[in-house]
């Protein structure tokens, strides 16, 4: 029975490695999608988001005209409007256009729970919006995305309607009035820390699932012996 267990066990750790699946989205103004105002990018819980900052080669672009944004998850109204309004909504920032061996990149896991204080928990069928603010000061001002999180089967019943603002509390930051961002008129700010860069992170995910993949065929050849 042990036997039956642990082989159960690791079929269903296989298959749920096997089953998420990652959305890639280029998060630059030359990227088509962002022309239109609907881009929408449906995924299923435990389903990835990769976020793909603006690169050049070094030397292809002065380096005043390289893409630079903050990234901000936000409610739909703020997704509407395009303006962020606190630092509390900040995700990401695509800082290092010249990475010298590949573009940044940021992850976000769409998991119905998380162990991780500061990590996001996702439902389905809601949406979730984020919006980016450039820190090159030029081209289009504003990039928005809409994430769907639908249901397994890709269901229309479970799909989240297409003009619906989702449920409360499913967009990012809360609005504290304490931490709001200046307005557009007022002098820059020092932003606040930000996620940099999940190179690492998707490292030490690579060598998990490694090890996960040597351990599992050695545990069950000392179970069968």
């Amino acid at each position: 029975m042990d036997l039956v267990w642990t082989v159960g066990f690791a079929v269903s750790v296989c298959a749920w490695f096997a089953s998420a699946e990652r959305h890639s989205v280029y998060w630059n103004g030359t990227n088509p999608k962002f022309q239109r105002d609907d881009y929408t990018v449906e995924v299923k819980l435990n389903d990835y988001l990769d976020i793909v900052c603006p690169h050049y080669p070094q030397g292809e672009v002065p380096l005043l005209d390289a893409e630079r944004y903050v990234l901000y998850m936000v409610e739909r109204e703020d997704y509407d409007s395009c303006k962020p309004q606190s630092y509390d909504q900040m995700r990401w920032e695509c800082g290092h256009p010249f990475a010298p061996h590949a573009p940044e990149k940021f992850s976000e896991k769409f998991q119905r729970f998380t162990p991780f204080t500061l990590g996001k928990e996702f439902r389905q069928g809601e949406s979730y919006y984020y919006i980016s603010k450039p820190l090159h000061h030029h081209g289009k001002e504003c990039l928005r995305l809409r994430v769907d999180v639908v249901a397994a089967d890709g269901s229309q019943e479970a799909r989240v309607a297409k003009g619906g603002t989702g449920g409360a509390g499913a967009g990012g930051g809360v609005h504290n009035p304490s931490n709001r961002l200046p307005a557009a008129d007022d002098p820059v700010v020092v932003l606040p820390d930000v996620q940099k860069s999940v190179r690492s992170s998707s490292v030490a995910t690579a060598a998990s699932f490694s090890a996960l993949s040597l351990l599992l065929p050695s545990s069950l050849l000392l179970l069968l012996h």
